[in-house]
């Protein structure tokens, strides 16, 4: 079974948030696992509404190259994750800390810029209402 959770280990989350310079002091890292292995993670922040992920990584994933297979499906499932996270903490945007690598984000419904990527919340959570 795949989770994804909020870091436990809060040592090896400061660690990963230290190496990331503009991480303040309400960021967290959520960890995608399986059978204990981490897949991948999605350092995140909140900023009023906006949920600003910092960082996404995918185990032996470099971004030298378009991401492939397993790991579009990592880096998606943290994605969804994170904007699932902020929307449960009232962000109704969510942008990146970096530039659109490959046009991942921008293949997802997010617009770009030479810098981040954008969107409301709206474009990865939805609601439906039966």
């Amino acid at each position: 079974m795949i989770e994804i959770l909020p870091m436990s280990d809060r040592e090896l989350e400061r660690s990963i948030l230290r190496d990331i310079e503009c991480a303040g002091p309400e960021a967290r890292v959520l960890a995608m696992c399986e059978r204990g292995d981490t897949l991948g993670t999605a350092a995140v922040e909140l900023d009023g509404d906006v949920l600003r992920i910092l960082r996404l990584t995918a185990e032996g994933y470099d971004f030298t190259e378009a991401p492939k297979g397993e790991t579009v499906f990592i880096l998606d499932s943290l994605m969804r994750s994170a904007a699932s996270y902020g929307e449960n903490f009232g962000a109704n945007h969510i942008e990146t800390a970096f530039p659109d690598f490959f046009g991942f984000f921008k293949s997802r419904g997010f617009d770009s810029d030479d810098t981040h990527a954008f969107t409301p919340m709206s474009t990865i959570v939805r609601y439906e209402f039966h």
